[in-house]
């Protein structure tokens, strides 16, 4: 339902939807891979045709995104000559949308043995050729709207470029023959290098291991009470902390759901959160900048009690956690204290 229709219901005075239940204790699905340090995509199989993204291509299962990772690991390990399926940690840049060809250009750098370096698309090239030279990446990974982009870049560079094929965006994917992730020790072996703002120098690349990843989100994934019932509006950029492990790793482990937007928009935040659609949207976190578009958002757009009250219900009937630590007030995660007039997302009592 459209915004304008929901605000047209509310004008009715139509009443809120029903809250959605609660979801089931931590869903512990069994590693594929005995090492417990294991990346995220070792757990998928166990939740097969779970939906896991949705995103403006249709909806991917964890079956779909372990499939289509695996498909390009092999091509990755092809280009490379790398017989053995094992990259040795070489790095492999990728730049993608938010969408699920982020999701298996990360997963196929990890199963192929690499380590994921995330580009920000909109990132001047100097940047980018200074990120790809820096971390030393040996291949990098494009989404078709990104081939253009990057051409010159690795052309200078001498790196090759791999597009990543169509059937990544919307087909269902079949296992690749006889193609499997080795058997590795995955606990000190590089996983990701993010690279800092760059504030006071040239920006520096962070390299987390797989063990760093994997206690980062067991410890977000016990704090949030994060279940496989979750359901996650994603409209953060991709290439920092909390955009990738916070709103995509997290969700991934557990088998829940993330719904993934192109990029933030006011307008359409506020149409999914107050959506009715499946899969409904119940977790919510951003930074402080984007809080304060959205209640600009709603002071001029809500502007009659009824739609406020009506907005104020859904949300407290719907949404189980929203927040960012950086953006706390008065002890709980909110856009407003009540004394400040207008929306408030603070959370219930006795609910994260």
């Amino acid at each position: 339902m459209s915004l304008r229709r929901l605000l047209c219901a509310a004008a009715s005075r139509r009443p809120p939807p029903v809250r959605c239940r609660r979801g089931s204790p931590l869903h512990t699905a069994p590693a594929a891979c005995s090492d417990r340090s294991a990346p995220v995509f070792s757990r998928a199989l166990a939740f097969g045709d779970r939906i896991a993204l949705v995103d403006q291509h249709g909806h991917h299962t964890y079956k779909d995104l372990y499939h289509h990772s695996l498909r390009l690991s092999r091509e990755l390990c092809r280009l490379l000559g790398c017989a053995g399926g094992d990259l040795q940690e070489e790095r492999v840049s990728f730049m993608c949308s938010n969408d699920v060809s982020y999701v298996v250009a990360q997963w196929a750098s990890w199963m192929s043995g690499g380590v994921a370096v995330p580009l920000y698309r909109k990132h001047p090239q100097a940047e980018l050729e200074y990120v790809i030279r820096d971390s030393r990446s040996a291949v990098v990974l494009a989404g078709r709207e990104y081939v253009e982009l990057l051409g010159p870049v690795v052309g200078r560079l001498g790196v090759p470029l791999l597009p990543l094929p169509p059937t990544v965006y919307g087909a269902a994917a079949e296992a690749p023959g006889e193609w499997r992730v080795p058997e590795q020790n995955w606990r000190d072996r590089g996983a990701m290098i993010i690279y800092t703002s760059g504030t006071t120098g040239r920006p520096k690349g962070v390299l987390s291991t797989h063990d760093n990843i994997r206690a980062m989100v067991l410890g977000l994934v016990h704090k949030w009470a994060w279940t496989k019932d979750d359901v996650i509006l994603h409209s953060l950029p991709l290439h920092h902390v909390h955009g990738v492990v916070n709103k995509l790793l997290c969700p991934l482990w557990v088998g829940a759901t993330c719904v993934m937007l192109p990029e933030f928009s006011a307008e359409l935040v506020w149409e999914k959160l107050l959506s009715s659609e499946a899969p409904r949207i119940n977790v919510f976190m951003a930074v402080p900048t984007i809080y304060a578009k959205l209640m600009d958002y709603h002071d001029k757009h809500f502007t009659q009690p009824h739609v406020q009250d009506f907005v104020r219900a859904v949300c407290e009937e719907k949404i189980r956690f929203r927040g960012d630590p950086a953006a706390r007030c008065g002890g709980t995660h909110c856009l407003r204290k009540p004394q400040e007039g207008g929306l408030s997302l603070r959370a219930p009592r006795g609910r994260k």
